[in-house]
């Protein structure tokens, strides 16, 4: 199938049976609004694939809109509702948000999407993958942004619960979030380039009210974030693990953390700096390694004069570690494995994740070593 403009799903469920083909033309999307949901679930044999309608050898990032998910979980905007970016502001279509934190904006699973991130206007390109206001009933799980022109995944606002998710070298950053998401994520790989890609993790509550709630505080558990390699300065983009800012909570657990450029972890603003002190900002159980060119020593960055993140992620209680995770392969653009090997620190020492996730994920990082999750649905093209 062919997507030749923005299309919008508005009042029904739409079927993407496994092994469909969806190409997207520039200046097109696919936009499941709040009143519909989506079954799009593919399986490991048969993925659903989103891409671009150029021939191969051609294709690039920014060919094509993205997939777009709209629901009626709260978020934290004045009123309740917002349209999601990448459209046009006046495009009743693009509402979400609501007060049904169960709201089901449908399935997406074994799907990827590959050159998308369309650029409506300067600075406002649409995501691989944008969920927006989706509550507890949706499932979201093996999915891959592939070369996408803005972030992999962004989700605004909501409480759905995402797994298994492969970012691999987006033009910005691999998860994006804001309006208040108090959702989960579990088993995440984010890869970057050297060329275009900027954090791991960019996290917001509200740029207007710090303070707005439900305030911005998911879950994040057993994730892979792996940046460039690239010498201090000399990437793309200034290459940082986590940005946090504009009063964002969350805790991450059993996380590794490698190879990021610049800053391994950096911290804006006043009040997100205060959350970090309290605790409901917090990264646990995890493994940094080799990020701002050294790997003996914690690099991270705050705009706030005279604070070094640093103090709460490297004390006793946090049980992070500064140690090689080995992992096998991740560097590798073309192909990349992202298992540690035999004998890596990540496979032991993390802390048990909640009865409603993988509570047998007491490792470090995305994967246990013996099974890859993105093994044979995954591809990585270059055009």
């Amino acid at each position: 199938y062919t997507l030749g403009q923005h299309v919008f799903v508005d009042g029904a469920k739409l079927t993407i049976e496994p092994g469909v083909t969806i190409k997207g033309k520039a200046g097109s999307s696919l936009v499941i609004m709040s009143s519909a949901t989506i079954d799009a679930a593919g399986t490991k044999e048969q993925p659903i694939v989103f891409t671009s309608a150029l021939k191969a050898g051609t294709r690039a990032a920014g060919d094509w809109g993205g997939l777009v998910l709209l629901g009626k979980a709260p978020i934290n905007v004045t009123g309740g509702s917002e349209h999601i970016e990448g459209y046009p502001a006046t495009d009743t279509r693009t509402e979400y948000g609501g007060t049904d934190a169960a709201h089901n904006c449908g399935t997406v699973k074994y799907v990827r999407i590959e050159f998308a991130g369309f650029e409506l206007a300067p600075d406002n390109e649409l995501n691989g993958l944008t969920i927006g206001g989706c509550g507890t009933g949706t499932t979201v799980d093996y999915v891959q942004v592939h070369l996408g022109a803005d972030d992999g995944v962004e989700v605004f606002g909501g409480t759905a619960t995402i797994r298994h998710i492969l970012v691999t070298q987006p033009d910005d950053d691999g998860l994006d979030w804001d309006f208040g998401w108090t959702g989960k994520a579990q088993f995440l790989v984010v890869q970057q380039n050297g060329l275009v890609g900027d954090n791991g993790i960019e996290a917001d509550n509200n740029k207007n009210d710090n303070d707005a709630a439900p305030r911005s505080s998911p879950s994040i558990w057993n994730a892979t974030f792996v940046g460039s390699d690239s010498e201090p300065g000399k990437a793309g983009k200034a290459q940082t693990g986590f940005l946090f800012r504009r009063g964002t909570a969350a805790v991450l657990e059993n996380a590794i953390v490698a190879h990021f450029t610049d800053f391994a972890f950096q911290v804006n603003d006043a009040k997100t700096t205060s959350l970090l002190d309290s605790g409901e900002l917090a990264v646990k159980d995890s493994i940094f390694f080799d990020n701002g060119g050294v790997s003996d020593s914690l690099i991270t960055k705050s705009d706030q004069d005279g604070y070094s993140p640093d103090v709460k992620v490297s004390a006793a209680e946090a049980k992070n570690e500064l140690v090689d995770p080995k992992l096998e392969n991740a560097l590798d653009l073309d192909n990349p494995s992202f298992l540690p090997l035999e004998g890596s620190p990540a496979l032991t020492g993390g802390a048990t994740p909640p009865a409603d996730l993988d509570a047998t994920a007491t490792y470090r990082g995305a994967f246990s070593g013996t099974t890859d999750w993105t093994e044979s649905w995954t591809a990585f093209p270059k055009d």
